[in-house]
């Protein structure tokens, strides 16, 4: 332990920059992976519940599940049930809840760009480290008008610590993005499923027990924004 300290110490202060890049990317991924850890389960019981009461003809109470639900993607399936009851057809059903899947994405997305970034600024934050390390060791060579081989090497193997740093903070960002960016990405596709699968069953669900809930409000919680689409990729960042 005394060692990494006095490593760290002797990096110089673009070390306590690399050291915050890796604290932050370390925030983003604790962060999002406990938010979408238990997404899919959830969404996967709420569409059974949706399912079976779908299945009996009842859209006042799937609009009742939707409603009172707490999952994230109660207010997307709600704007569905609403218009089944409206008499919207399966193409317009399943319109809106994309539309609502596409904001629930953008929102489980959230600081995944930003994770891209420090991927890819780590490296550069130890470069520069390393740049002004250099620049002072000959600035102390020449003022102390010291010359000799054991003098450079000391002052250029310090300066090269934050390369390492940078180096090796980098590649676990990259790792944890990457990991983190597959994960998104299975939840973006069960959740497209699902709204793929309950629009099917709302409009079964409109012909065996017909407007069920007619004149019934649906009133779903407040969109949660998000869209679960193909685009996932495109907003992660690089």
């Amino acid at each position: 332990m005394d060692d990494m300290v006095s490593l760290f110490q002797r990096g110089g202060p673009t070390m306590y920059a690399i050291a915050a890049a890796a604290a932050v990317a370390f925030t983003i991924v604790f962060e999002r992976l406990l938010t979408l850890r238990g997404v899919v389960p959830s969404a996967r019981r709420l569409g059974r519940r949706i399912r079976d009461a779908a299945y009996a003809g009842d859209l006042a109470k799937v609009a009742s599940l939707c409603a009172e639900a707490s999952h994230e993607l109660a207010p997307v399936l709600g704007r569905g049930v609403e218009l089944a009851m409206r008499g919207g057809d399966r193409d317009e059903i399943f319109a809106v809840m994309a539309r609502e899947a596409r904001r629930l994405a953008i929102r489980l997305r959230r600081g995944v760009g930003l994770l891209a970034v420090l991927g890819t600024m780590a490296p550069f934050l130890g470069l520069l480290g390393t740049v002004l390390g250099i620049m002072t060791a000959l600035r102390d060579l020449g003022s102390k008008g010291q010359v000799g081989y054991e003098v450079i090497a000391v002052g250029v193997a310090e300066a090269l610590i934050t390369t390492a740093a940078g180096i090796i903070v980098a590649v676990v960002i990259v790792l944890l993005h990457q990991a983190l960016k597959a994960r998104l990405q299975h939840v973006v596709l069960e959740i497209q499923l699902l709204v793929e699968e309950i629009a099917d069953h709302l409009m079964r669900a409109r012909a065996r027990g017909g407007n069920g809930g007619a004149g019934l409000a649906v009133t779903p919680p407040a969109a949660t924004g998000g869209q679960v689409g193909a685009d996932s990729e495109a907003d992660d960042g690089p």
